[in-house]
């Protein structure tokens, strides 16, 4: 008796799971007609077919059928083993080699005639169904609705037109999941990290998108594909459709997301939508323009070796502080204790003083908001430097419109000359004028290599910017939840912290080091060329 193996297939798109009991069906009673026993019966549930490598039912077919399990293969029609042309030309082959021949209820047996024409065929339906499918999400983005799933933030509304028809993709916001959306943002734009912000949201019980838990992907997302919290152009009023699209792989079968260009991306404005401000969406993007320029400075580390120098330092004093005695380091060196690493790793330093980490963080910190904060000296000091960067910013740019204006006037006398030649015009006196002029244009060219780098200005108002803004860093650092993310901003105000060994038992001295082009980038955001420069010993101090 002849054995048959049946295979059945439904895709997820518009099929339910009822159609493979309907294929299997048929299919047994073809078989019981011809008298053929059935040997067994393959199925690919809610699995596209537009590639077959990804599907567990047809490999297990392809491995039975050359092992001998059966001698044919029945399906409903063609299309239910594959629309993709390659991959039903790659199981005809096999089944051949096999000696196993393939039947469908639709089609008889196959032959490579129905191979060509009917994968020919089916790949062309795959391929208007994507058009009419891109067509149809086309004119609902048109038409003031949305395409895709619904995102955090928002809601579903179901209703119904005049005519009684489902109304698909509109959306209205969820009021308080748009809290949540306004507090990553808010919480991001001052320097929180994604991290922490999904750290904090899953300690409360927030539920994140989808329903699942908070991760610092759900936060930062891609900056290029549009995903993630940070990224969603919907939270300021603005719909993006179109900006990618899928293609299969043939090697693995798996989706690959690819962009679009950006000409053929739709924008609509959706006003009724809009969540954030404007200016906590441009602050978000300027913290992420950061965040993508530390990036960058860190691939540059690592091609040089100093990856360690960009790492997020484990604690809030880490690589701050140095040993008083022998300059070394102090680290972690017992019991959450910090000690110098040359006496506890080296044994070649006589510092044996340690000091708990709270306690050092603790007087660290009442020192940044005494002496950098209260020390009105620092800020006659900041403004003294503002004045005298501003003031030689303006005698550059004077001496360089100089240079320039020189540098014209020697081109054109040359000009001059040279025309005056071509003319029949020459005199011997014109080849000791061009030499003079030629030297003149390489003194003014070698001045101009030799200024300087011009120094941007600084704000006159500098210093009160800069009070205010440590103000607003001290009460981030009396938040010990929030004190490890504003590590970068301490190391912008302290240089190092040295640790003296003092005359008592246990006793240790520290002196805060502020260094004052810090202070700079700390106020203005843009990081000044030279950071040796350090404040007047007025600013620093002992904490005992």
């Amino acid at each position: 008796m002849i054995r048959v193996a049946l295979y059945a297939r439904y895709s997820s798109d518009q099929q339910s799971s009822a159609s493979i009991a309907d294929q299997q069906r048929i299919c047994r009673e073809r078989a019981e007609r011809e008298g053929w026993h059935i040997a067994g019966t393959y199925e690919d549930a809610a699995i596209s077919g537009a590639s077959m490598i990804l599907r567990p039912g047809i490999q297990k077919l392809v491995a039975d059928a050359q092992a001998g399990t059966f001698d044919i293969v029945l399906a409903e029609a063609l299309d239910r083993v594959s629309r993709d042309q390659a991959d039903v030309a790659t199981l005809f082959k096999h089944l051949q080699f096999a000696r196993v021949p393939l039947v469908t209820l639709a089609e008889g047996e196959i032959s490579e005639l129905h191979v060509g024409l009917k994968g020919t065929m089916n790949a062309l339906f795959l391929k208007d169904l994507a058009k009419k499918t891109h067509r149809g999400l086309r004119g609902r983005i048109e038409s003031g609705y949305s395409a895709g799933a619904v995102g955090y933030g928002y809601r579903m509304v179901r209703r119904l037109t005049s005519e009684g028809e489902l109304v698909r993709g509109e959306r209205q916001i969820e009021p308080t999941e748009a809290l949540i959306v306004e507090r990553v943002f808010r919480e991001f734009a001052s320097g929180k990290s994604p991290r922490s912000i999904a750290r904090d949201l899953n300690a409360e019980g927030i539920v994140g998108p989808a329903g699942k838990a908070w991760r610092d992907t759900s936060v930062r997302g891609d900056v290029r594909r549009g995903t993630g919290i940070l990224n969603n152009e919907l939270y300021v009023g603005v719909r993006v459709w179109n900006h990618k699209h899928t293609v299969k792989d043939p090697s693995t079968g798996k989706e690959v997301t690819r962009l679009n260009p950006e000409s053929e991306w739709i924008r609509n404005a959706v006003p009724d939508l809009r969540i954030v401000s404007d200016d906590l969406w441009a602050a978000a993007k300027r913290q992420q323009e950061v965040i993508a320029e530390r990036y960058v400075n860190v691939r540059k580390a690592a091609q040089t070796g100093a990856l360690h120098h960009t790492r997020r330092p484990a604690y809030l004093l880490s690589g701050l502080l140095q040993c008083g005695t022998c300059g070394g380091p102090f680290g972690i060196v017992v019991s959450d204790r910090y000690g110098c690493t040359g006496h506890h790793r080296s044994h070649n330093c006589a510092n044996v003083r340690t000091i708990r980490r709270e306690e050092i963080e603790r007087r660290a910190l009442a020192g940044i908001a005494e002496r950098l904060v209260l020390a009105d000296k620092i800020e006659a000091a900041v403004a003294a430097y503002a004045a005298h960067i501003n003031r030689e910013n303006r005698e550059r740019r004077v001496q360089a419109d100089a240079d320039g204006r020189a540098l014209a006037r020697i081109d054109k006398a040359v000009a001059g000359i040279m025309a005056a030649i071509e003319d029949g015009l020459y005199q011997p006196t014109m080849k000791a004028r061009i030499a003079e002029l030629e030297r003149e244009r390489v003194e003014v060219e070698a001045r101009l290599a030799e200024a300087p780098p011009v120094i941007p200005d600084v704000h006159p108002g500098i210093a009160e910017i800069y009070k205010r803004k440590v103000a607003r860093l001290t009460e981030t650092l009396n938040d010990p939840d929030t004190r490890l993310d504003a590590s970068s901003d301490i190391r912008s105000l302290v240089g190092r912290i040295v640790l003296h060994p003092g005359d008592k038992r246990g006793e240790v001295h520290a002196t805060l080091h502020g260094s004052l082009m810090g202070i700079l980038d700390f106020v203005s955001d843009n990081p000044q060329p030279d950071a040796s420069r350090v404040i007047t010993s007025v600013a620093s101090g002992s904490r005992e």
